[in-house]
């Protein structure tokens, strides 16, 4: 496994460090702290850091263009218009369902947005997967999970991974033409003992980059789901990646700090940054979300 340089950019002391996403346009990384409601914002040309507050949660964003977002929520889908710190929602589907809101999510190249919801309040597992498509209609692709995390999707753009975080399993799918799945399969099986499997991204190469909560670390496995490399972090709470910077070759991981206890916090003074790893191979751009007028 090869040694990286980690590098703590943005001590943000987050609670729920989550949802990285790479704006070219504006050489920034944006990321979310879902259990504080804020929505950050780092320029890495100029080291410039905002911040924005909202009144509740958001799981994850994707961009559409001029501080204009997409994403789900406590309340759904909903868009974000950071200008004016407002969200405008676009609908809700579970709001028959007030344990749930949305965690992670991600867009493929049709620019469709996928996102997963979890139970936040018991251990039920009442999450599930979404897509919001482009004329803003959405369909339900699984059912079942406790907590969801992920997508990413191969770089042909044919198959999507997707995470159940508690049970520690990645699966994958080919996907129909409406983007929902042909045959949901096991990809990979992490035990308990070695953390949980978080947010993820794909590299150039086609293999999946892990953040491991409760692990330290993010594993980056081949197509045939090896483990074939592994950075070694900071701190034990890692929540996900996206690949970012001028060249495509910088990996941006958020973390989280809220399950740590006072001595734990102690030992692991940066838990809740922002961290970013220079690598030798390099991922891909950030996919937007693209709204049919």
């Amino acid at each position: 496994m090869s040694k990286y340089i980690v590098e703590c950019i943005s001590n943000t002391n987050d609670l729920l460090g989550e949802g990285p996403i790479w704006v070219e346009e504006e050489n920034s990384v944006y990321w979310i702290d879902i259990k504080r409601s804020i929505i950050h914002k780092l320029n890495i040309k100029n080291n410039k850091t905002d911040n924005w507050y909202f009144k509740e949660s958001i799981g994850c964003i994707a961009y559409i263009s001029n501080n204009i977002f997409v994403a789900g929520t406590k309340n759904g889908f909903q868009f974000v218009d950071l200008n004016k710190s407002k969200l405008t929602p676009i609908i809700n589907p579970e709001k028959n369902c007030r344990k749930n809101r949305f965690n992670d999510g991600k867009c493929d190249n049709k620019g469709r947005f996928y996102a997963g919801t979890m139970n936040d309040e018991d251990n039920e597992p009442t999450g599930n997967f979404y897509i919001l498509y482009n004329d803003l209609t959405y369909k339900k692709f699984d059912e079942g999970y406790e907590i969801t995390n992920g997508p990413a999707f191969s770089n042909d753009n044919k198959i999507i991974y997707f995470t159940d975080t508690r049970k520690g399993e990645i699966y994958f799918s080919e996907l129909k033409d409406d983007g929902t799945l042909k045959e949901k399969q096991l990809f990979i099986s992490i035990p308990s003992s070695e953390g949980k499997p978080d947010g993820m991204t794909i590299d150039a190469e086609d293999c999946l980059w892990v953040a491991i909560f409760g692990g330290s670390c993010v594993n980056r496995y081949n197509k045939k789901g090896k483990k074939i490399d592994k950075i070694k972090m900071p701190v034990s709470c890692i929540t996900s990646c996206v690949f970012g910077g001028k060249n495509l070759d910088t990996l941006f991981i958020t973390t989280a700090s809220f399950k740590l206890n006072d001595q734990q916090k102690l030992a692991e003074p940066f838990a809740g940054s922002l961290f970013k790893v220079r690598l030798n191979i390099k991922g891909n751009k950030t996919k937007k979300f693209i709204k049919k007028n």
